[in-house]
This record gives structure tokens, sequence and C-alpha cells, in this order.
């Protein structure tokens, strides 16, 4: 319910304790939307040019989503890129309007993605359909670290306000666990490194947010997981293109 729009149906009922709770299923909704893109991916190469089966995938991750973690991606940079007080990035971040930040950010992410896929489904379709999955697993990861680590710096209630204190140790490292098993299924000899650059990803996101407000809000987790999402692309592209590295992986493995 928080993560997609799918319908789940009204017997389920909200609950803040049980919307806390499922911190440590991210990894397996984000792996389950992955799917769901590389499905529409592998339907639309076989019926459209592959650019254009990039598109219709990455609009039905958008629409299954409902753009949750574009917009926190928007938010941030209008946030972070139109003031340097903390009080007044939370500020801007609240506003629903986007900015030229925001619009910027916005475009380079999804024309990043798109190039990234098309140019991987070109090299292999299944590697292409492989990362979305591996992606969108390592996005919604990327909150569980952020959560993990650094405290939710708005006062007020927000959506994302219960999670703040959810992410226990325990959580955490089987969210991780999960991550790395669906690593391990789709890149076998490359999983440690996807696991890495994630972390990597999440890390250097963190860091930053703490620096500029002290902590984290919703868009920040929303910024966090699509920056994660779209390193993984370029990572796994610099993979497929380096036959040095393979051999090393293989050899490692």
């Amino acid at each position: 319910m928080f993560l997609t729009r799918l319908p789940v149906g009204r017997w389920v009922r909200y609950e803040q304790s049980l919307l806390a709770h499922c911190t440590v299923y991210f990894p397996l909704v984000g792996a389950g939307v992955g799917a769901f893109g590389a499905g529409v991916l592998w339907l639309g190469a076989m019926l459209l040019p592959l650019p254009l089966a990039v598109l219709l995938s990455m609009l039905s991750t958008i629409l299954l989503t409902g753009a949750f973690h574009e917009d926190g991606l928007a938010d941030s940079a209008d946030g972070f890129g139109g003031a340097s007080d903390a009080a007044r990035v939370l500020e801007i971040m609240r506003d629903s309007r986007i900015g030229t930040y925001g619009a910027i950010a916005l475009w380079f992410l999804l024309t990043a993605k798109w190039t990234l896929l098309t140019q991987l489904g070109s090299l292999d379709l299944e590697t292409a359909m492989l990362s979305l999955i591996v992606a969108h697993t390592a996005g919604r990861w990327s909150s569980l670290w952020l959560i993990w680590r650094l405290p939710y710096v708005r006062a007020e209630s927000a959506t994302s306000k219960p999670f703040a204190s959810a992410v226990t140790a325990s959580r955490f490292w089987l969210a991780l666990l999960s991550f790395g098993a669906i690593s391990l299924l789709c890149f076998r000899a490359f999983a440690l490194g996807i696991v890495g650059f994630a972390f990597l990803a999440s890390f250097l996101s963190a860091k930053f947010s703490a620096r500029r407000i002290g902590g984290i809000t919703g868009d920040v987790l929303g910024a966090a997981n699509q920056i994660s999402e779209v390193s993984l692309y370029f990572v796994i592209l610099i993979f497929k293109n380096a036959p040095n590295l393979q051999l090393l992986a293989w050899t490692f493995f």
C-alpha cells in the first residue's frame, strides 16, 4: 500500500505500527516492481523498437508507484538547490510546486534511465531485464540504510514519519540479506559489486543529507532511492562492457 498503487483489498486496515514493521519487506517490493517493468520491457521488445520498449517499461513502473520516489527526488533537488539554511531547505521541500532544480533533476534522471537501459538492452535484453529487478530492489533497500542511520528531522506528522525509528538492526540485516540473494540470483558473478555500489550510493546520500539538514525526510528517501537505482544501471553497463572485470568476478566467485 505504501510503496505502490496496487489495490490490496478493503480487508487490509491501515495501522502505523504495521506500516513501521513492514520496512523489512521494502527490497522484496522493489523486486516486484522491477519484475513488472522487466515484463513490460520483454513484451515491448517483441513488438516495438527497443527505445520505445524501454520507454514503456519506465512508464509502467512510474504508474505502478505513482511517481512516489521521483517526486521525492524533485522536491529534494528544489530544496537542496534552492537554499543553504536547513530550515529553508525543509520549507522548500514541503512546497508541492516543482521548481527549476526539480525539473532539471527529473529530466536528467529519466534521460539517464532511458539511455542506460536502452544501452543495456542493445547488449542483451535479459541483462536489461535483470538490471531492472536488481536496481529497483536496491532503491528500496537504500531507504532502510538512511532510516536506520539518520534521524527524521521533521517534528510534525508526515507520510514517512512512522518509519523514523522502525528499522532495527535485525530488520536492516534481513533486508540486506534479501537484497543480496536477489542480486546473486540475477548477477551471480557481480552480486557483491552490486550490493557494494548500492551501499556506496546510499552512504553518500546519507552523508550529504546529514550535512545539509541534519537527517532525513521522506523526500530524501525518495531521492536516495532514485540515485541508487540509476547508479546501478550505470555500474552494470560498465561491467558488461569490461570483459576483464567479468573475468575477475567469475574467478573470484
